[in-house]
């Protein structure tokens, strides 16, 4: 049996044994998040292939399996950690300020709702789209690129390029000439 049969039907019998008890490992470690949990999963098959592929052997598949999906867990764990620091809550706009006294003390007086309104007025119609799916619908990255017919790491860079123009827009702000 050549060695890509090998790791097709060692992959295939891996695959069906483990498949659901690692997805409910990952549901289980990353908040009920169906759609983190099965990209972990998928991962981990696919980190595992490779490695059938390259010809390593393994004594315990399942422990390598679970230590390779702990490990895309923990990774999704950082990125959602950074992701939360990032995001822009248009609703909150008082705390971009991050320790600026001058800016937070700008703020005072502005109504927030009003101006979450009118930055978001100032987005174009496809940024609009995004932020609706992302901020106000809670659609995940992955759910995101595929309305948008794009991959997942460009529908992640349309993502920061938003914030990133949110942030810029909210900074550059002059209070005085909206009336603030």
């Amino acid at each position: 049996m050549s060695k890509k049969k090998r790791a097709n039907a060692l992959l295939q019998e891996c695959y069906n044994e483990y498949r659901i008890r690692l997805f409910n490992y990952c549901l289980s470690r990353l908040d009920g998040s169906r759609e983190a949990a099965d990209d972990c999963v998928q991962e981990t098959f696919v980190v595992f292939y490779d490695r059938l592929l390259e010809g390593e052997e393994f004594e315990n598949p399942r422990a390598f399996l679970y230590r390779t999906a702990d490990n895309f867990v923990k990774r999704q764990k950082r990125k959602e950690a950074v992701e939360l620091r990032r995001e822009v809550p248009l609703d909150s706009v008082s705390h971009i300020g991050v320790g600026d006294e001058e800016y937070e003390s700008r703020l005072e007086g502005i109504d927030l709702g009003e101006f979450a309104e009118w930055l978001i007025s100032l987005l174009t119609d496809e940024e609009k789209e995004l932020y609706a799916l992302r901020y106000q619908q809670r659609i995940g990255v992955g759910e995101i690129a595929e309305r948008l017919g794009v991959s997942r790491p460009a529908a992640s860079m349309r993502l920061v390029r938003l914030r990133n123009k949110i942030k810029d827009m909210v900074y550059s702000f002059e209070f005085e000439k909206k009336g603030g």
